[in-house]
């Protein structure tokens, strides 16, 4: 039901109240405020509130169906662009408008790209869901046997983005190969596991970089009886010595309940040409949903960011030290474990704290080495 509320002078209170009766105008709701009356009658009579000549009512507020139009003419610009951007928003979410496979070899490209489009993968069509995607991978899996070793449709915005591994035959290594294993660092043996070759260190042996450790000459009372490449890996601990520096204080910025979402073409933001950003500082989540004529347009969650400034104590810079040089160690280890950190020194400074850390590794020291046997 569409009703008006309107108001006039409190003073005419009584007056306008048995003027309404009279004039059979429903009088829905009233209150008064800041010497104001205020009613709510029909919207139907308004022509009949006008008859009252002794005081000037003014409109305050519709309900109903009136109230909706009258929002939608206010507004009528922020609602188009909401209806065109959920418009643009549905089609960048349902449709394909590119294929790229990923792969440096052009006629595994050409064969993918041909295979793709006998099964609807191709551009300018409507996105096929998971369960589709994977039963068109296993299809040109399932066709292409000795060529394709695995592949992947990903959707990517409105891109499909195919990646494929082609099936390489894996020539066996040359027999009569002959290698060493030997030490690429120097550490004490902690276990030795290999299925070829002749170990010629225990455990806890104190080994230096470049000796020996599962040869390839096999011996027996010192007379050779078999030569092979070695296999195997030998794990000992190993030492190192490294430093750090971290500030006592640092400003963090945490993430806030304010969202605002945008969409960017290259550098420009279409909110921003209608509305003023809300948010100071922000952090952004983005997800590319197409490109076309080299440029790409990405939908944008922008979160506001809050700036706090922490104060760290000694235990907890220790333990960031201590983190930080575990995570430097093994960056540089290929394959290994810290069994033991000790600090060694640390230093005070105005700002930061500096320390020295002795680290205990147990890594696989062991790499191949070759060898020619020599003439005597």
């Amino acid at each position: 039901m569409n009703n008006v509320w309107i108001k006039t002078k409190l003073e005419n209170k009584d007056k306008v109240i048995l003027k309404c009766y009279t004039l059979n105008i429903t009088i829905l709701n009233s209150y008064e405020k800041d010497e104001e009356l205020y009613l709510k009658i029909k919207q139907e009579d308004l022509k009949k509130i006008n008859k009252i000549y002794f005081t000037k009512f003014k409109i305050v507020n519709y309900t109903g169906e009136k109230k909706i139009l009258l929002v939608l003419k206010k507004y009528h610009i922020f609602f188009f662009a909401l209806i065109i951007g959920m418009i643009i928003f549905y089609l960048i979410t349902h449709i394909i408008i590119s294929v790229q496979v990923v792969h440096s070899n052009e006629e595994i490209r050409n064969l993918l790209i041909n295979a793709l489009s006998e099964r609807g993968i191709k551009k300018n069509t409507w996105k096929k869901n998971y369960e589709q995607l994977e039963t068109i991978k296993n299809s040109i899996l399932k066709q292409y046997p000795n060529k394709l070793e695995w592949l992947e449709i990903n959707v990517e915005g409105m891109n499909y983005v195919v990646r494929v591994e082609e099936r390489k035959i894996i020539s066996q290594e040359k027999k009569n190969e002959r290698c060493h294993i030997i030490a690429k660092k120097d550490g004490m043996i902690k276990k030795i596991v290999y299925s070829i070759g002749q170990s010629l260190v225990s455990v806890n042996d104190y080994v230096k970089k470049g000796d020996i450790l599962i040869s390839g000459i096999i011996k027996k009372d010192d007379e050779t009886k078999n030569v092979m490449c070695a296999t195997g890996k030998v794990y000992a601990e190993v030492w190192y010595e490294a430093s750090v520096t971290l500030p006592k204080t640092t400003i963090n910025s945490i993430p806030t309940n304010k969202i605002r979402y945008n969409f960017r073409i290259k550098n420009n933001y279409f909110n921003d040409f209608i509305f003023k950003s809300r948010l100071n500082k922000y952090q952004e989540e983005e997800k590319k949903l197409f490109g076309f004529l080299n440029t790409s347009f990405y939908f944008v969650k922008q979160i506001e960011l809050t700036e706090e400034q922490i104060t760290y104590s000694n235990e907890q810079l220790e333990q960031m030290a201590l983190k930080q040089i575990e995570e430097k160690i093994k960056s540089s280890v290929e394959e290994g474990e810290i069994i033991s950190q000790k600090i060694l020194k640390q230093s005070d400074e105005q700002d930061v704290m500096k320390y020295q850390v002795f680290v205990t590794v147990l890594e696989q020291i062991g790499k191949t080495s070759p060898f020619e046997l020599s003439n005597d």
